[in-house]
């Protein structure tokens, strides 16, 4: 039984319905934004979009040139023109896609400023989502300033891409490994960990988005991703906090609006377009912190 209509039986006020999402999802999203498991490069959602394997040989390369992103000739017409009828205000779908698609190099390196980019439109999205994404899309706003300002740097060119940034770091002894110091600026191996954790959350959400049936609730969808990569390192009192708070996203309908599409189909095109583009940056980041022993930085 869901915990609002649990509340409602026991005879609390129907307020406590709203009221309750918005004091408590900040506590749900910062665990999630500190604690969102570590998926290996050759797992994937059950049903989900497949991901690129990538051995964790420390002498493995990728092969030369970036992954395709396998999009049909009349799904670019969609695609194309989606981005050009777009006159929306705030977040375009078509400059993620771009941003995303254009921070991987013809050697399979991630461009830090364009994933930065990819990154921005996203935290417009999650802005256009409602109250339930916004202490995500300030923390992540943080985070990006952190990496903006090494980019800016003095050693900006060793921040160049990720791969880059990282041997830069290790090879200067930028990244802590041990449980980070409340008074010293967190690296850029750890400030970036922690978007890229988040990534697969929103790359799992989108993907069912536009794999969905028109008549599923987008509530059900981002619970289901939740469930998938968050719940089980959860207390029972998180989960339930984070079911109320699925309950404030708006409905399907309302989302084809925010990435400018007029139905399902154009929102499928669309969305799994993007999360190609979002699923080829990930599985590349996650191959270098793989490589490196990262991926378990405080």
């Amino acid at each position: 039984m869901p915990l609002c209509t649990s509340l409602l039986e026991m005879g609390y006020p129907r307020m406590i319905c709203f009221v309750l999402p918005l004091s408590t999802v900040f506590l749900f999203i910062y665990l999630s934004a500190t604690k969102l498991p570590d998926i290996h490069v050759n797992e994937c959602p059950e049903n989900g979009k497949p991901c690129v394997e990538i051995q964790n040989d420390v002498n493995f390369k990728p092969a030369e040139g970036p992954p395709s992103v396998r999009v049909h000739e009349q799904d670019n017409i969609v695609i194309e023109n989606t981005m050009k009828s777009c006159k929306r205000d705030g977040f375009q779908i078509g400059k993620m896609l771009k941003s995303f698609r254009a921070s991987v190099t013809e050697n399979n390196e991630i461009l830090l400023d364009e994933y930065l980019n990819g990154w921005r439109e996203l935290i417009k999205f999650m802005d256009s989502m409602g109250t339930v994404f916004t202490f995500i899309s300030h923390e992540t706003i943080t985070k990006i300033n952190i990496l903006q300002g090494y980019l800016n740097g003095e050693n900006g060119k060793s921040y160049r891409t990720i791969s880059s940034m990282v041997k830069y770091e290790l090879e200067n002894e930028v990244v802590n490994f041990k449980e980070l110091p409340s008074n010293r600026v967190p690296s850029g191996c750890r400030t970036l960990l922690r978007m890229h954790r988040a990534l697969k959350w929103l790359e799992d959400f989108l993907y069912k988005v536009g794999t969905s049936s028109e008549n599923q609730k987008t509530s059900e969808l981002c619970a289901d991703s939740y469930h998938k990569t968050l719940a089980h390192h959860h207390s029972w009192f998180i989960r339930q906090v984070a079911e109320v708070a699925f309950l404030a996203l708006p409905s399907l309908e309302e989302m084809y609006e925010v990435v400018c599409v007029k139905d399902h189909n154009e929102a499928r095109v669309v969305l799994l377009t993007t999360v190609d583009a979002i699923v080829i940056v990930y599985n590349i980041t996650q191959e270098i912190y793989t490589i490196n022993k990262m991926l378990d930085l405080p």
